[in-house]
């Protein structure tokens, strides 16, 4: 049986072939890094059954080689060009596999049918267990990159076997794969206690999983759980490797012969409540372990009248006795009851209705940022749930801005409002999000839409604060998850299940696009190494595999793509999404991969060579002064991709210049004045820039004939030309202005109301500090910016400080009022 969709892509570490699980409530779990900047947000799915928590690998695995279908071997070796079409050229098995690795074999995993049926023919498949077999007769211990790739290669084999119809072993490959499996384990180095032989150990336990021979091996898994001490568990490829046991318990409830085994087996029960019980765990490298010990002691209730039923209640009581729901021992307590209270009744255990008082006692801090807005969060201060509404805001408003979506959410979309909730780190989330939201947590966060169609629906996001994260606010994928939630209200009809044809490359790359802008270092490094998509292979992403690469990379740069180069395609895609008219977006599409293939290469070398002709002029200044004063000029956001400027001339409007590249200035009378900057580089290459300057005696505006004390107050949205509207005193604000660039001068004034408040405003992008074309900051809240000649159609306004009750009026060729 092949398993497609979102329901059970796992985000996980599922190494076993033999599942097709239904609605299962947890996955596995990461033991905790503090590094985990490579870590990504999971995919909308029901849970897999509950199955063990794993660990990750000792180093981060590179963003393009990811794979979540396999255990991944590390190797302190350099990485080997890996060749696969040597399995298709070369007629000897063992020597490809000891020549390319295991990194090699590793993707394996991935490859296409044509060299997955040449490498796991059931001859090679023979040979390989029966090499493996003499290796292990001799194998002396502290590990051997050899038996690691060999047996690694062999559960790749019943993976490709599971997932490729192609591949049918035949009877004979099993029981040599057994061999291989048993030799290792009669050796008298199979119990050692180093990370070295952690490595080969965990290929051995998992290859036992793969096989399907979980049944053969219940005496050695007790036996391994029996022995686990303080000096095993300081080793981390040890942790790895015994912690697969609990997978092939979990995976035993599809064996037949498993099954009808495991009834019996007081000893495994003894063996798991054993080690969860063990308090030395808590707190320690592997408390992961004793939480996945008391899972699989929960999930033994599932076979009903066997002669284990007493001991496992009993054991099962212990844990609850001894540990917290919340507190010391939680992730064993928490473990435990979620796998006893889902095959067994939650009232033996006294256990029923714990997962609404968990949230409560986890996620006890509520702030809320607007009425559609609001964070429950673990432990955030004040001033980080600010940082994150704030944050939200001004993303909601450039989303809005940059897909024209008139706050228009698609029909039938009641989703009016978002929780955001967030763990405290990366470990909470993964010991405590699953039991509560019933996700799996192996990932950076996860988007929850519901049902959007019904009125009461909340769509959750799910999400963790880590070191690596925002500084402002320290809440990983903030950016990313809150651009689902707006793309899925506004841009996509329906549910995340609605779209008939793939949309992943547009959901996730205007996640990444609008989350990152224009800076995406790791979207350019694809492009630089060779590993590029043609948009119809992007178009065509899915989450198989999850090739982190094409899935988020490549998205962002057909996003980006058509944003910058064919934005007007763009809105006709959107009508189409938002209609629910999939055949007509994939109609669109597919004219783009034809159309715009030729000049998405051209467009990708010239953004990684800069290649981009003449420079870019641009003035910082603020748009208003007095006389006598010094006014500074900047010339900093200039650019020229292609070289350097090396000329600067300033023209002030008096009848004087500069060639400094950042002048002060001073106006004798006041006016209005033109400023204009010309910048030159070193090709001879030149371009120039204009904006005004109202220069007054005394500064100030006259009062705005509003009363902004009893008017209602804009927070966002889009300002009009000439409409005179009132500013909320929640700071900062969002505002755009549209058709900028149609008019030869642009004014914005700012008056009335108490305080002290701050323009900020850019024709590029949002104001950050760095693009910006003008500011005024003067003391109190009357504020004046004139532009002229705006290149682009948006311009971008931010207003900060401490005020209230001002208004604010956009005009066009009139000046400042």
């Amino acid at each position: 049986m092949k398993l497609y969709k979102m329901n059970i892509i796992l985000v996980g570490l599922l190494v076993s072939l033999n599942v097709s699980a239904y609605s299962e409530p947890i996955s596995q779990m990461v033991e905790h890094q503090d590094h985990q900047s490579h870590t990504f947000h999971g995919v909308e799915s029901q849970l897999t059954e509950r199955s063990p928590f794993s660990v990750l690998p000792e180093q981060d695995i590179q963003d393009s080689k990811m794979h979540t279908t396999l255990n991944r071997a590390s190797t302190t070796d350099a990485v080997k060009a890996c060749d696969l079409s040597a399995f298709i050229n070369e007629s000897n098995t063992v020597e490809v596999i000891k020549d390319q690795g295991t990194d090699c074999i590793n993707k394996l995993f991935s490859a296409n049918s044509e060299i997955q049926e040449a490498a796991f023919e059931s001859g090679n498949m023979y040979n390989v267990a029966k090499h493996t077999t003499r290796l292990a007769q001799s194998y002396g211990g502290g590990g051997s990159e050899d038996l690691q790739a060999f047996y690694l290669y062999l559960r790749a084999g019943y993976y490709a076997e599971y997932y490729n119809k192609e591949i049918d072993f035949l009877p004979w490959v099993t029981p040599a794969v057994k061999e291989a499996i048993d030799t290792f384990v009669s050796n008298p180095f199979f119990y050692q206690s180093n990370d070295a032989h952690g490595k080969v150990l965990s290929e051995v336990i998992i290859a036992m999983d793969s096989a399907n021979l979980q049944h053969a091996y219940l005496d050695v898994l007790i036996n391994w759980l029996n022995r686990w001490n303080r000096d095993y568990a300081q080793h981390w490829s040890i942790r790895n490797a015994v912690n697969s046991i609990f997978t092939v318990l979990y995976r035993g409830q599809w064996n037949t012969e498993y099954v009808s085994t495991i009834g019996s087996r007081n000893d495994l029960v003894m063996a798991l409540s054993n080690f969860a019980l063990n308090e030395a765990a808590i707190g320690a490298d592997d408390e992961f372990m004793a939480a996945n010990a008391g899972r699989e002691l929960g999930r033994l209730t599932m076979y009903k009248n066997t002669a284990i039923q007493p001991l496992v209640k009993s054991k099962l009581q212990s844990i609850f006795a001894r540990y917290n729901m919340y507190g010391f021992g939680d992730a064993v307590w928490l473990a435990a009851a979620d796998t006893a209270s889902h095959y067994s009744e939650c009232a033996d255990y006294g256990i029923c209705g714990f997962e609404p008082k968990l949230k409560a006692l986890v996620l006890s801090q509520s702030y809320t940022c607007s009425d559609s807005l609001r964070i429950l969060s673990q432990d955030m201060t004040d001033k980080q749930h600010q940082a994150a509404c704030d944050k939200m805001g001004y993303e909601e408003t450039y989303f809005h801005t940059l897909l024209e979506t008139g706050n228009q959410p698609v029909e039938n979309d009641f989703n009016t409002q978002l929780q955001i909730n967030i763990f405290d780190s990366s470990s909470d989330y993964q010991k405590y999000a699953g039991i509560i939201f019933g996700i799996s947590t192996n990932n950076g966060g996860m988007y929850l839409e519901g049902d959007p169609s019904k009125p009461n629906n909340v769509p959750n996001f799910v999400a963790y604060e880590a070191p690596y994260a925002n500084a402002e606010h320290y809440v990983w994928n903030l950016e990313h998850e809150f651009i689902h939630y707006l793309d899925g209200r506004f841009n996509m009809f329906g549910d995340f299940a609605a779209p008939t044809e793939k949309v992943v490359w547009w959901s996730e790359g205007i996640a990444e696009y609008v989350a990152n802008e224009d800076n995406n270092s790791a979207a350019l490094d694809t492009i630089k190494d060779g590993s590029v998509y043609t948009l119809s292979q992007i178009f065509e992403t899915t989450y198989d595999g999850f090739d982190v690469d094409r899935i988020y990379r490549w998205g962002y740069l057909a996003v980006r793509f058509m944003f910058s180069q064919h934005k007007n395609e763009i809105n006709s895609m959107l009508v189409e999404t938002r209609a629910g008219d999939w055949g007509g977006y994939k109609a669109i599409i597919q004219g783009w991969e034809h159309q715009y293939q030729s000049e998405f290469e051209q467009w990708q070398q010239d953004l990684i060579s800069h290649n981009s002709g003449k420079p870019k002029a641009v003035i910082s200044v603020s748009t208003n002064g007095k006389i006598g004063t010094d006014i500074p000029f900047s010339s900093a956001n200039s650019t020229d991709n292609d070289g350097v400027i090396v000329g600067y001339m300033w023209n002030f409007g008096d009848g004087t210049s500069s060639q400094e590249a950042n002048p002060i200035h001073q106006y004798s009378n006041k006016g209005t004045y033109t400023v204009t900057l010309t910048v030159t580089d070193d090709s001879g290459l030149s371009a120039s820039a204009s904006t005004s300057i109202a220069v007054s005696q005394e500064g100030g505006h006259d009062r705005f004939p509003i009363n902004c004390a009893i008017e209602n107050k804009v927070t966002s949205g889009r300002l009009a030309a000439g409409e005179v509207v009132c500013l909320g005193s929640h700071q900062p604000i969002w505002l755009s202005i549209s058709e900028v660039s149609k008019y030869q001068t642009m004014s914005i004034t700012t008056a009335n109301g108490s305080g002290n408040l701050k323009l900020e405003y850019s024709n590029f992008d949002w104001p950050n500090g760095s693009n910006l074309h003008a500011w005024s900051d003067n003391a109190g809240n009357d504020e004046c910016i004139t532009l002229s000649w705006q290149n682009q159609y948006w311009g971008y306004l931010k207003i900060s400080g401490e005020y209230e009750n001002a208004a604010i009026v956009v005009d066009f060729d009139k000046g400042c009022q």
